[in-house]
């Protein structure tokens, strides 16, 4: 059985439309009439692209009928598509759209190899052409901004942000339609144009643009003007690099003036304000904690080093020999723990540790810990 799209997004018969089509007629290669693609191009049946997900361009595209042993195909010539009904696609489902330039701008078809459950290789390997469409222009609203985009319904209430309409079931309701300052303004130019324009309908983003920039609506809707699914989006866009690749933009109508500000510079330089700055990214209680933990640190790391080897190669003692004076022993003592916290204090205010690979184990953790403990205080 022949798929004929995903929910939402079904193919559709535009047999009649093709066949409507003036100055076009033709014979294709089977004897039946057809339609020339663009003005002395392809030849195809009037169902090309209908009803149907299908091999289209296959079936007949002249450039998919060659030799396989001889000729390379290219790659969109295997891919299944069909037209669609731009309105159904854009609000009933994610599926990605684009609008033919074949037959544009007398008429506004559409085609989709994603209902099919296939890859766009065609428009990948063809330059994207903007179409305006005529004196009948569309214009997609990104988003609801007061007071420049919103909706007012039945009831005279203004749905002017996203979290009065959550569920975006107004936004997505084009038999509601926009209001607010800009679409005012494009308005004023449908005035002014005295018929050159004849009307500007404003409808929403698809769903398969927005499912694509969740993170943006605004870039979403330059996306729905690079597929053709509409002429212009209508809002305060930023003019970004990757949105300049998509489509081209108007001279702004306004400038959004960023500036940075920062504390007034002080004054004071003497060294004792210098050095008191020092002591300024934490508290006198935290402070505190610092300290304890830096004493901490040393007096463990003295436990768990070789006291005695440490003393005998840095003070000539034996901390161990009876015969060795109490007092020389507990100064000793005294001197391997200043040393400690002198380290551990270098290493704090270097924001770093030295790794003594003949260290024993309980010390190595110790040195872990501690050196978290330094990288929470540096971040």
């Amino acid at each position: 059985m022949l798929s004929t799209g995903n929910e939402g997004c079904n193919c559709i018969n535009q047999t009649s439309v093709l066949a409507s089509l003036q100055n076009r007629d033709c014979t294709t290669a089977t004897g039946q009439p057809g339609v020339h693609l663009t003005l002395g191009g392809s030849c195809v049946a009037f169902d090309y692209g209908s009803s149907a997900c299908l091999q289209h361009d296959l079936l007949h595209d002249p450039n998919c009928q060659g030799d396989l042993s001889t000729t390379a195909v290219p790659p969109y010539c295997f891919q299944t598509w069909c037209y669609v009904n731009a309105n159904s696609c854009r609000k009933n489902s994610d599926e990605k759209i684009k609008k033919t330039e074949y037959f544009s701008p007398s008429n506004d078809i559409f085609y989709s190899y994603s209902t099919c459950n296939s890859t766009d290789y065609f428009s990948q390997g063809i330059d994207s052409k903007s179409v305006v469409g005529g004196l009948n222009v569309t214009a997609s609203i990104p988003d609801y901004q007061y007071p420049m985009m919103r909706k007012q319904l039945p009831d005279g209430t203004f749905i002017d942000d996203g979290k009065d309409d959550s569920d975006n079931t107004y936004y997505f309701d084009d038999t509601i339609p926009f209001s607010g300052v800009y679409i005012d303004y494009m308005n004023s130019i449908v005035q002014l144009s005295k018929g050159d324009i004849q009307n500007v309908t404003f409808t929403h983003t698809s769903r398969a643009s927005s499912k694509q920039y969740p993170s943006s609506s605004f870039t979403a809707a330059v996306q729905d003007v690079e597929n053709g699914l509409v002429d212009m989006a209508v809002g305060p866009f930023w003019i970004t690099g990757q949105r300049l690749k998509m489509t081209t933009f108007t001279v702004p109508l306004l400038y959004d003036k960023t500036v940075l500000v920062i504390p007034k510079p002080g004054q004071k330089r003497s060294l004792a304000y210098q050095t008191q700055k020092v002591f300024e990214p934490f508290t006198a209680g935290l402070w505190a904690v610092v300290i304890a933990i830096v004493l901490a640190a040393a007096l463990l790391s003295v436990w768990f080093s070789d006291r005695e080897m440490a003393a005998k190669k840095r003070y000539g003692m034996h901390l161990k020999q009876s015969k060795q004076p109490q007092k020389r022993r507990k100064f000793a003592y005294f001197r391997l723990i200043l040393d400690a916290i002198l380290e551990k204090g270098m290493f704090f205010f270097s924001a770093g540790i030295e790794q003594d690979t003949g260290a024993s184990l309980p010390h190595k953790v110790l040195m872990f810990g501690f050196g978290f403990f330094i990288l929470i205080a540096v971040s």
